[in-house]
């Protein structure tokens, strides 16, 4: 009897009705690309509580890298599109392409795609698009400071290309659903009057997130030395605040000498993003053998390394939302965030978590240090912060999607 249960939970999630078919497209996807982010979490979470709630949903995901074999579950129709051999320019006209065929070989009552790549870019002006704002190119590298000149000569063509398939996309949706305030009002920014937008946060699979980091699995090389464990999360790219990250160690280490940096993330383009052995070079000679780079974490040991952290900082120095910051609030290790940006939306200074100023390795460092300082003071953080998580987990946040995307698109077809 040990499956009665799963497959009468399956049969009751067969018998509801399909009520909306969604065609949605990124280019991650967890459990089905083998490098996911963010949004390839998000997604990957978000979208089995849509077909749970009696959303058909047709999935293009286009691969850059290796494809998982996990699948996609809840997913009507799975369209892997590998893109790894192509150059960049061929790529994004590709993806643009291959969404506007799949649109116009089938009806649907909703498409809904983030703006990264401008894959809906070339879909029909009256297609129901509904375009998730994360974040752009022309937005990643205004955070990180480069400008176009910054980049290789040979990047610059797609990367041009790509910001402007993304400001198309954008102002040909019929909608916008917004990952936090502050990502609205930098689009305005950037784009001028958007249309119709409301703001709807990313989520998390809580529970998952949460049994993860119980089980107390570590990645390898987590070090084993002691001392306190300061844990980066994130991209190791300026933009989310790893240099700062690394000169607020520097100032720690002379408060805290025994503690470790442990940096887990994907690492950026050596050629304009500060490399492991630059990001070691800012820190004293003593310091730096207490600095592990972990790299890209794919599986449950990220939520192990959370859990085991004695803080854990996510120092943007500007963020959409902040996935990373909800999951180490599930996860259960203190927090320290940035402000001003989207973490402002879920995360309250002094009460779930504690913020440095953007940009400000002083500030940050003063965060850390008073974390590790006052144990007491930190557990009461993280206790307020995992009773707030569970507003993130999918089905609540499915149900608001969905909702505030009938009265976007209710709205924009009253006012054509």
């Amino acid at each position: 009897m040990a499956g009665a249960e799963p497959r009468r939970a399956r049969a009751a999630a067969s018998a509801v009705p399909m009520s909306e078919r969604w065609l949605v497209a990124t280019t991650e996807y967890a459990g089905v690309t083998a490098y996911t982010g963010g949004i390839g979490r998000h997604y990957a979470a978000l979208l089995p509580a849509l077909a749970a709630q009696g959303v058909e949903i047709d999935l293009v995901v286009f691969a850059d890298g290796d494809v998982a074999a996990r699948g996609a579950p809840g997913i009507r129709r799975l369209l892997i599109h590998p893109t790894g051999r192509m150059t960049r320019m061929s790529a994004l006209l590709h993806r643009a392409r291959v969404v506007r065929s799949v649109f116009l070989g089938s009806s649907y009552d909703r498409v809904f795609v983030p703006e990264w790549m401008g894959v809906a870019a070339l879909l029909p002006a009256d297609a129901p698009l509904v375009t998730n704002l994360a974040t752009g190119a022309r937005l990643a590298n205004d955070v990180s400071g480069l400008r176009l000149r910054d980049l290789p000569w040979g990047m610059r063509p797609a990367v041009a290309v790509q910001s402007l398939l993304e400001a198309r996309q954008v102002r040909r949706s019929t909608a916008v659903i917004a990952i936090s305030q502050a990502m609205a009002e930098r689009a305005r920014a950037l784009w001028g009057p958007l249309p119709p937008t409301t703001v709807v946060p990313n989520c998390i699979d809580v529970a998952a997130v949460r049994r993860a980091a119980s089980l107390g699995r570590l990645p390898a090389g987590w070090p084993v030395a002691a001392g306190p464990v300061v844990l980066f999360v994130g991209r190791a790219e300026r933009r989310k605040g790893v240099v700062d990250a690394v000169d607020a160690f520097g100032q720690l280490a002379g408060v805290h000498p025994t503690a470790r940096l442990v940096v887990a993330g994907a690492g950026g383009d050596d050629r304009f993003e500060p490399s492991r052995a630059a990001l070691l070079d800012r820190l004293p000679d003593r310091v730096r053998s207490r600095v592990t780079f972990l790299g890209h974490i794919a599986g449950d040991e990220l939520y192990g390394a959370i859990a085991a952290a004695d803080v854990a900082m996510c120092p943007s120095r500007w963020e959409g939302f902040g996935n990373a910051a909800v999951e180490v609030k599930a996860a259960g290790a203190p927090l320290v965030v940035t402000s001003g940006s989207g973490f402002d939306d879920f995360c309250t200074d002094g009460e779930d978590c504690l913020t440095a100023s953007p940009g400000n390795p002083d500030s940050l460092a003063r965060a850390l240090a008073r974390t590790l300082d006052d144990a007491l003071a930190a557990g009461d953080r993280v206790r307020r912060a995992s009773s707030g998580v569970d507003r993130f987990s999918p089905d609540p946040i499915a149900t608001s999607l969905r909702a505030a995307i009938d009265q976007l698109l209710g709205t924009a077809a009253v006012s054509a």
